[in-house]
């Protein structure tokens, strides 16, 4: 029994402690000026302080209405807004998209042509904070996503029940010296 106990406990934390997967529609979403203007999509998810984010990609297409420029959008995400970030350009930084008009990119946030600012990072807060953005306003809305998605990769801490199921773990082992 005790031994049963003790593989439910072990089995219980890995389960907690596993990665788990948010994906989020941004079709619709817009960006109307630089970081935190106000008038951006954003979006805020609680997954509780501890919470590793691992890894990020997307998949989407967008419009820049002019005289905005498809290299200006920026995809960002924050722990809750003023701890650490991961943001990235899904346009080319090459030129190529310096100029008003539609595309589409698919990659994962380190990955993409424009780079990347930040990295994997730990909620301090517990809320995922994320936001489009253009990072230079021009009048009206700067960009529009036609349609796609993020794919956030991350590790939650266990959760208390799951720590609790350690513990006694711990203490059957310790009994069954005695």
């Amino acid at each position: 029994m005790k031994k049963a106990l003790a593989v439910l406990a072990v089995s219980g934390l890995a389960v907690a402690a596993s990665a788990d997967v948010l994906v989020i529609n941004v079709t619709g979403w817009t960006a109307d000026g630089g970081y935190q203007s106000g008038l951006n999509s954003v979006a805020d998810y609680n997954l509780g302080v501890g919470t590793t984010i691992d890894s990020a990609s997307f998949d989407i297409s967008w419009t820049s209405p002019s005289p905005s420029w498809r290299s200006e959008l920026v995809l960002s995400l924050n722990d809750d807004l003023f701890g650490d970030f991961w943001d990235t350009f899904p346009g080319t930084q090459d030129g190529s998209l310096d100029s008003s008009g539609s595309t589409s990119a698919a990659n994962t946030w380190a990955g993409s042509d424009g780079g990347f600012i930040g990295g994997p990072f730990t909620l301090t807060s517990g809320i995922l904070h994320v936001e489009i953005y253009d990072s230079f306003n021009d009048s009206g809305v700067d960009q529009v996503i036609d349609g796609g998605i993020f794919t956030i990769n991350y590790t939650p801490v266990p959760a208390p029940g799951a720590m609790a199921l350690l513990g006694l773990a711990g203490f059957a082992a310790r009994r069954r010296r005695a």
